[in-house]
């Protein structure tokens, strides 16, 4: 009795082919963040997600998060959120915080403030660069530097910032992502 209802079975699945996960894509990879200098050379590279993968200047870190967590070598990142921003920590000391559109140092006092217009401002508060979003939203102009994929002067400002280590740079870029990630 089982017999036609199996042969049935067979012959509708034969008819329909197999598609064994053939309709499956395979998980698509967000966009990169990249900064290119004037001669077109790639600075620094930021792929959103979880983990976050960030290099700059040679310096590559995979950032997880919430609460943020990366290694690089020796050295262990980590941050911790609170009502005045997350403060950043190598190897458990506090070594900068990011808030308001601003990164400061272990003391408080700020290292970067990326003004409404623009404007980058640095620990004397004296404006050394400009931020400037392209109108179709895709890149962020900072003098001789262009960064591409985001239109989000803050990270832009921070990702290329040179007064800021390379490591920071890439821990303050993942964490405004996957802040955004929320």
């Amino acid at each position: 009795m089982l017999g036609p209802y199996l042969s049935s079975l067979l012959l509708v699945g034969l008819a329909g082919g197999c598609r064994c996960g053939a309709e499956r894509q395979p998980p698509r990879q967000p966009p990169a963040i990249e900064a290119r200098d004037a001669t077109g050379a790639v600075t620094a590279r930021v792929v959103p997600g979880r983990p976050c993968r960030a290099e700059v200047e040679g310096t590559e870190l995979l950032v997880g998060g919430r609460p943020l967590v990366a290694q690089f070598g020796a050295t262990r990142w980590s941050g911790e959120d609170a009502a005045n921003g997350t403060t950043l920590l190598k190897n458990g000391i506090a070594v900068a915080r990011v808030h308001a559109r601003q990164l400061f140092d272990a003391e408080g006092l700020p290292i970067l403030r990326v003004l409404e217009d623009g404007s980058i401002a640095d620990r004397a508060s004296a404006i050394v660069r400009r931020a400037v979003a392209a109108p179709d939203g895709g890149a962020v102009a900072i003098g001789g530097t262009t960064v591409r994929g985001t239109a989000d002067v803050v990270l832009a400002a921070m990702l290329t910032a040179p007064e800021v280590a390379p490591e920071l740079r890439a821990m303050v870029a993942c964490h405004l992502l996957l802040l955004e990630a929320r």
